[in-house]
């Protein structure tokens, strides 16, 4: 048995739903969380909606499923939100999955070492089943970062009541001298204070960036694993946000090796988070005049999806 407690975020994914339950019912989970957001007005959305919760109220499980059906579209902010609080309100602990996130069997291992081991630990925020370097670490189990990806993650109860989703401090905060020697470089500062500003300003539909805001302001540390441990399969043209052929990011997942060791000290790697930035979150993308060049770019490379993209923000 799995006692470790598991939320599970869902959408319209049936497919990938089908194959993560088949990785939890093999993992025996005893708690398990089910919140499914309600279906935007059309009718395609309205049919696969019916499809997933169709899967879960004629699932055969062993233990008692706990499920949290809205009836409503809320939104990636508000549903995901809701659904993280609704979690903690039962949970002191646990791992949240959304539906396009496939773990591997080292994940679910890692999160509940890494879960027992730091639970009174007020350093560390979260745990992560993300690594997007280019190389494993060979030494160590994991290195403490400052980003908290949510491809498959686990985090406590204290802190989570840390997150605040409108993000009400972002003003005096983005003033203070904390946030500007956060960086230790300009992009990084440049980037993050534009994609923040975008949060406050609700143009952007994202539960995630508020999150890592809140770590950050309590300097809370991720625990990130010496490979990557989930694979994300929600890229492609009914992504709801990443839709391009520049946006994919297939990492695949490997094994932890059980012989590593942990790092002595706590201290964030900020080489590791370096090489995250560069090439995960690609920041100079983002900013001027690099915006332009990766614009031009992305026309020439994917002329359909840019296309797409550029009428789904006129839309929005």
């Amino acid at each position: 048995m799995y006692k470790i407690p598991v939320l599970l975020l869902a959408y319209k994914r049936t497919k990938n739903i089908k194959i993560i339950l088949k990785i939890l019912k093999d993992l025996d989970v005893v708690k398990l969380y089910v919140s499914i957001d309600g279906p935007k007005n059309t009718k395609s959305d309205i049919l696969q909606n019916k499809k997933l919760k169709k899967i879960f109220n004629n699932l055969n499980w062993k233990h008692k499923i706990k499920k949290n059906y809205l009836n409503k579209n809320h939104g990636c902010r508000d549903a995901v939100s809701n659904a993280i609080n609704w979690f903690f309100n039962n949970e002191k602990m646990g791992i949240i999955l959304e539906d396009d996130c496939l773990p591997n069997k080292s994940f679910f291992n890692f999160c509940k070492k890494n879960l027992i081991y730091f639970k009174n630990n007020k350093k560390i925020g979260c745990i992560t089943g993300n690594n997007f370097q280019k190389d494993s670490l060979k030494e160590y189990e994991y290195y403490f970062s400052k980003y908290p990806h949510c491809w498959g993650w686990a985090t406590w109860r204290r802190s989570w009541k840390n997150y605040d989703r409108d993000i009400k401090f972002w003003r005096s905060f983005r003033l203070s001298q904390s946030w500007k020697n956060f960086f230790n470089e300009s992009t990084q500062y440049r980037y993050w204070t534009k994609i923040f500003n975008n949060c406050y300003a609700n143009k952007l539909d994202s539960w995630a960036f508020p999150w890592t805001l809140c770590l950050w302001r309590k300097n809370l540390l991720t625990i990130t694993p010496a490979v990557n441990l989930v694979m994300n399969k929600g890229f492609g043209s009914s992504a709801t946000h990443t839709i391009s052929k520049n946006d994919n990011m297939f990492y695949q997942y490997y094994e932890l090796n059980k012989n590593l060791k942990r790092p002595k000290k706590i201290k964030v790697d900020n080489k590791m988070d370096d090489y995250v930035f560069n090439y995960h979150f690609k920041g100079k993308n983002y900013l001027w005049p690099y915006r332009l060049f990766y614009l031009i770019s992305f026309f020439f490379k994917d002329p359909y999806n840019f296309i797409k993209k550029i009428k789904k923000k006129i839309n929005d």
